[in-house]
């Protein structure tokens, strides 16, 4: 019997706004420098990932702060 693997698709969440997967091989640093052009809030910002059984989520959180 052989074994079947299958990639997950990936989502990326950003404020609500599904982001389209610009490419698979890219790691979530990689894509997030990607958008930053067009979303400079990623800089700044952290992700969380969850799993489901049709998709791996990862949902960017960004951290707008103050200085002094």
């Amino acid at each position: 019997m052989a074994l079947i693997t299958t990639t997950l698709p990936r989502e990326f969440i950003l404020d609500g706004r599904k982001l389209a997967d610009p490419n698979p091989a890219m790691s979530v640093d990689e894509v997030r420098t990607h958008y930053t052009g067009i979303y400079p809030a990623l800089n700044n910002s952290s992700y969380e990932e969850q799993l489901t059984e049709r998709a791996r989520t990862i949902t960017f959180t960004t951290s707008i702060g103050h200085k002094g």
